[in-house]
């Protein structure tokens, strides 16, 4: 089902969530685990709403967690604990465990059940990301991390969400959000789960949807543009076509970048050191090598240093996908 497209208003997305007081207090931070989780607590969502379901869009921004991020960047151990009892490296994966994290062990919120298994038959329909009880509430909650480059320049078919697609070509925004909307986010109205939830909660006459969905969109390089319905504040970025970027990179002033692993793409990219940063020639030798000849794309920050820090600190400034020159080459056209 397609969703009723409108056209967002005329102001361009605003500078990725967290905003500028968020990004300061995110760069205090000194453990990257809890940077990770304060970026999830603070970046906007990816969609404003979500038209065709009745699902709350989280998280909304509360100041009072910084005290609780603060504290648990003095004493990271318990996050630190929790994660290394993954045993997948998969990014959506460790995106999950931080809000397994946070519901289990923020004061505000009780962790009921995480990934509640529902079967129909010996099948399984699906599960449950997290049950959760805050205040005299009760929430099913659905938690997703995604990265999309809008594939077209056409600025009305940017709105269209078939158009905005995995940098690897293995997902879309609309087939995501057509899931979610509805096999994932309606589960707890299925006969099959309404059972096990009466039996396990019998006093719960409601149960809250919530969903989190976060994560950057990248617009061509100087085609701003947005999908439908998207958070004016999400976090977003530019990608370029491998041979425009070496061209550009090659008329530029002398920079600093860094190239982000994908276990470092949820928060804003930062070092202490000079020396782990690329300049433009490094950066330019990099994407041959890499890029050009495997086709993967490459996740790129540009990097400034901090002078309002005691110690050294480079943080980002900006981030951007570099991709092949036939890039989407395993993708066939939008259905």
């Amino acid at each position: 089902m397609q969703p009723p497209y409108t056209k967002p208003s005329n102001s361009s997305p605003s500078s990725a969530n967290p905003d500028n007081t968020n990004r300061t207090n995110l760069h205090r931070l000194q453990q990257q685990s809890v940077r990770d989780l304060a970026w999830c607590c603070f970046s906007a969502p990816m969609m404003q709403e979500l038209p065709g379901c009745n699902a709350h869009i989280l998280p909304l921004d509360n100041q009072s967690l910084w005290p609780w991020l603060q504290a648990l960047d003095q004493q990271p151990k318990p996050l630190l604990d929790h994660l290394a009892q993954l045993k997948s490296t998969r990014l959506g994966i460790y995106y999950e465990a931080l809000w397994h994290f946070y519901f289990a062990n923020h004061p505000q919120w009780k962790l009921l059940q995480h990934n509640l298994q529902i079967d129909r038959a010996g099948i399984t329909l699906g599960a449950f990301d997290f049950l959760c009880q805050h205040g005299d509430e009760y929430w099913h909650i659905e938690t997703a991390v995604k990265f999309y480059l809008c594939s077209t320049r056409n600025p009305l078919e940017a709105y269209e969400w078939k158009y905005w697609i995995g940098p690897e070509g293995k997902d879309r925004l609309d087939l995501k959000l057509n899931h979610l909307r509805q096999h994932q986010l309606p589960l707890h109205q299925t006969a099959e789960a309404r059972e096990p939830l009466a039996t396990l909660y019998p006093t719960v006459n409601h149960w809250n949807t919530g969903l989190c969905l976060q994560g950057y969109l990248f617009s061509p390089a100087q085609h701003p543009s947005q999908p439908a319905f998207s958070h004016t504040s999400h976090a977003h970025g530019a990608w370029w076509y491998a041979s425009q970027f070496l061209a550009q990179l090659a008329e530029k002033e002398t920079g600093h970048w860094l190239v982000l692993e994908r276990k470092r793409w949820l928060s804003p990219a930062q070092t202490e050191g000079v020396e782990q940063l690329l300049g433009n020639d490094q950066l330019a030798e990099k994407i041959r090598e890499e890029l050009i000849s495997s086709a993967r794309p490459l996740l790129i920050a540009a990097m400034a240093k901090q002078s309002d820090t005691k110690t050294e600190c480079w943080i980002e400034t900006e981030r951007l996908f570099v991709v092949a020159d036939d890039w989407p080459t395993n993708l066939s056209d939008p259905a």
